[in-house]
């Protein structure tokens, strides 16, 4: 495996993963590019970073709580995940802190495709890990 780093994080990708760089995120692909996982760091508009800050941006984002689950990710981040539906796409979104980061992270592809990549996309997710 090899490794695919922020200013934050590392994360390890399989050999049939790739990935790609924008401005504020970190794209990676499956090999056949039917599914893509999207990672963002986010800002607090307060700078802080605890559970109920998180709440609140889940809630700003227009998930309730009841509808997703709690989660542990990686070694260090826990958080919210959610799955749902948009036009036709299906959506796995995990909202995460660790320490004093918060992440977003985005698993896109076809309804069809939707149980494809679900074992690969938690192997690569638990491989997130915090810089030291």
């Amino acid at each position: 495996m090899r490794e695919v780093e922020s200013d934050f994080w590392f994360i390890a990708l399989p050999e049939q993963w790739h990935s790609e760089r924008d401005d504020d995120s970190i794209l990676i692909f499956d090999e056949d590019e039917l599914g893509c996982i999207c990672l963002s760091n986010l800002q607090s508009d307060d700078g802080r970073v605890d559970p109920q800050g998180l709440e609140r941006l889940i809630a700003e984002m227009g998930h309730s709580l009841s509808d997703g689950e709690r989660v542990e990710v990686g070694e260090a981040w826990r958080g919210w995940e959610f799955v749902g539906e948009d036009q036709g796409d299906f959506i796995r979104e995990w909202y995460l802190m660790a320490e004093d980061h918060l992440l977003l992270v985005t698993y896109t592809c076809a309804m069809e495709d939707r149980d494809m990549d679900r074992g690969a996309v938690d192997e690569i997710l638990d491989s997130l890990r915090l810089k030291a």
